[in-house]
């Protein structure tokens, strides 16, 4: 990868990890996401990993960002 940008002017890379978190759960589908400990009972506001549609999910928002 390096090789091939060598003597290009611009360099872009994007922090996949931290961009996949950034994705918003719709308040209504919040309720899906909660889990139980000892604290008391959550639900995510950002898309957690191991959604079964988590892959596609983040992929179409990056299709849209950047087309």
């Amino acid at each position: 990868v390096l090789q091939a940008v060598t003597g290009s002017e611009m360099l872009s890379m994007l922090d996949g990890f931290s961009g996949y978190n950034q994705v918003e759960v719709n308040t209504a589908d919040q309720h899906k996401t909660t889990f139980t400990t000892p604290w008391g009972t959550f639900a995510y506001k950002r898309m957690p990993f191991g959604l079964i549609n988590a892959g596609a999910t983040f992929q179409r928002a990056m299709d849209l960002a950047f087309g």
